[in-house]
Order: structure tokens, then sequence, then C-alpha cells
């Protein structure tokens, strides 16, 4: 594998395609212990695949091996976000999705293995609410999910963004800011990252739903989206955090002398300038973060073509990967999954002459577990 600080001299990599050139599988979304995938079908019904780890490939490649509900909300067509995984203790990972109904409009779903057997149902006081995001951490008691509600049916009215531990529906609470976007939960805490305008700015926050207490992390000059918040391995399981810049750089913060500082600045040599859909992911003692890079800023984008890049977070050692091949895509949405080979990000695109976008695969370099 050949790391880049300039220049574009690595070894030849490849798209493969690892679903069914039949279906229209679309956001899988993995469970890397499970060796699982979740997503919905065109028709509603929401599916679980799995994963070969030996070799990286769906199993079955249609994505079908289990059916957990239907009547879910389709991607993207009806509802921004497909179905998450969320983690429990005492029913393992459950599922959490969008379904709609003739008196209730968009409704919060889920599904948990009870026994041997999926079983599905709305979630009480879940009317009028849609796009859940689950909380990740494993053997959690009271694990939470957050998610948009409409004040009312109409589609011009106000959209409201709130959380609530995911079994008690009277925990529900209100994400304070200014036009509220990209939540995520933080591992390991009761807390959600998030972008909020300040000053006609979009910035950066931290919110911890049991303490109520709303935390700014950043202040300097550029709009802020996409925000994760990790354990970094590097940095002794320290948090640290990165954010979209301008949509077009990622700027990595840690807290230095009690203050949130910006200490690396990730722009990889890419074609495209501008960035999409930013994730981390950590191997071997070390963060990585991988993107979408083109030269359009929205990923909504159906025309300009596309790439997948991998960097690390070190400043003192730029490093960055074309993860995708040479050949012009327009590659969105990239996940990430480890192999036995190493981690695989899985990405979707159209190949040539298709008629709707297949799952790819590309290998991160990364190499296998240590």
């Amino acid at each position: 594998m050949s790391w880049l600080s300039t220049g574009y001299a690595q070894e030849l990599v490849e798209d493969v395609i690892v679903s069914d050139p039949t279906v229209r599988l679309f956001d899988p979304e993995f469970d890397q212990a499970g060796d699982r995938f979740t997503w919905i079908a065109q028709d509603g019904r929401v599916f679980i695949g799995y994963v070969d780890r030996a070799t990286g490939n769906f199993v079955p490649p249609n994505g079908a091996a289990v059916l957990v509900g239907e009547g879910a909300l389709t991607v993207p067509n009806e509802v921004g976000n497909g179905p998450e995984w969320v983690f429990e203790k005492e029913y393992g990972p459950q599922i959490v999705y969008t379904v709609a109904t003739a008196t209730s409009g968009r409704v919060l779903a889920r599904a948990r293995k009870e026994g041997e057997v999926w079983v599905s149902s709305v979630l009480p006081f879940g009317n009028n609410r849609f796009a859940p995001i689950g909380s990740l951490d494993r053997g959690d008691s009271v694990p939470r999910i957050s998610y948009l509600q409409r004040t009312t049916q109409q589609a011009t009215t106000d959209i409201l963004t709130k959380w609530r531990n995911l079994d008690d529906s009277g925990s529900e609470g209100l994400v304070p800011g200014d036009d509220v976007q990209g939540l995520r939960w933080v591992e390991g805490r009761r807390a959600l990252t998030y972008s909020a305008v300040v000053d006609g700015v979009r910035q950066a926050f931290l919110y911890d739903v049991d303490t109520k207490v709303r935390e700014q992390l950043t202040f300097d000059n550029g709009p802020k989206e996409s925000i994760f918040m990790w354990q970094a391995p590097e940095y002794a399981e320290e948090y640290l955090f990165f954010t979209l810049i301008n949509e077009s750089s990622l700027g990595v913060y840690r807290k230095v002398n009690g203050a949130w500082s910006k200490v690396y600045s990730v722009k990889p040599p890419s074609k495209g300038k501008f960035i999409q859909s930013p994730e981390f992911l950590k191997h071997n003692g070390k963060s990585y973060l991988f993107m979408v890079t083109s030269d359009n800023p929205l990923s909504t984008n159906k025309d300009l073509p596309s790439d997948i890049w991998l960097s690390g977070i070190d400043p003192a050692a730029p490093n960055f990967r074309q993860c995708s091949d040479p050949s012009e895509k327009v590659r969105k949405d990239p996940e990430v999954y480890v192999t036995d080979l190493g981690p695989f990000l899985y990405y979707a695109a159209k190949p040539e002459g298709g008629s709707f976008p297949l799952i790819y695969r590309c290998d991160t370099g990364l190499g296998p577990k240590q």
C-alpha cells in the first residue's frame, strides 16, 4: 500500500461489485460484530443480509437473508435515512426505521429478535416522527434514538429535532439550538454532536441528554457540518472530534488546556474539491477518516463523478489514499466493515450501462487486524 502526501503513486485499486446487479440494494448499515447489514427494499420490506468476513462479499448477494419488517419508507424517495442499528443489552442489536400509516403519517418503528424470531412494531408515541438514529454502545441497558418530528401533518410545518430513550417515550426531549442538523451519538457517552446556527454561521455542538448541558465546540470561521466525536486510540482513548468545514476540508479538534482546538486539517489531493459523507474508523490503534470527494458539494448530486478517499489524522505525518479505482462513477455514502483482510469501504455507484446504483467495495489497504 502507498500512502500519499502529494502525488498519486499508489498501486492499482479496484472497485468490486458485491450486491446482486438485479436488485436495488441501497444504504446498507453494518453490524460489525454480527457480520451483517440491514437495508430497505423498494417495496418497503426491511432485510438483514450477511457479510463473508473472509472475502467481504455479501451473503446472499441480494441481501435478503432475513426479513425483519415491512411497510418501511424507502430511501431516498420517501425519507432521508434508512434503517439504523441500535444496541441494547437485553435484546441485543435492534433495527429502527420509519413506517407510514394512513392515520398517523410517518411513525417510528423497530425490529428486534425475540427468541429465534424477528418481531417488528411501531414505537409508542412515535407518530409524526421519522429518520431515527440509534446509539451504538454495546451492552447499553438504556439505549437512545434521535429523530425528527413534524409539528403537524402539513409538509410546510416546522421540523423539530428530538431524542428519547428507546423504550421510554416519556423521556423525549428537544435538542436545543437554531436550525439543528446532523445528530450523531457519541460513543461511550449519553451525548449528541450536531451543528446549529450561531450569529449566521453553522457551528459544532455537544449536548448531554441527561444534564441538558449544551457545549459549543467551534467558534472559528466557516460553516460546520457532519460532526463526529470518538475516543482516539492514539491519544489514550481521549475524545476527539472532526467536522466538515466549508464543505471542502475536515477539521480535527482536540481539547488542549481545556479548550477545543483544531489540530489538523484534512484535505485530500483529490480531483474533486468538495467533501461529502465523511465518517471515521479505528483500526490497529489508529484513527482514520473516510469520505467522498467531488466537484459538487451536494451529496444528492447524481451527475458529477466522485471518488472515495481515506486519511490519517496525524499532523506530523500527513497521509492519504484513494480507495476507489480511477474509473468515473458517481459514488455515494461510504460505510466501513472490517474483513479478515482489513477494513473495506462499501458505497453505492451506478455501473456503466446500469439503470440503478449497486453496492461496491474497495480495500482501504490498512491490512488485517493485529
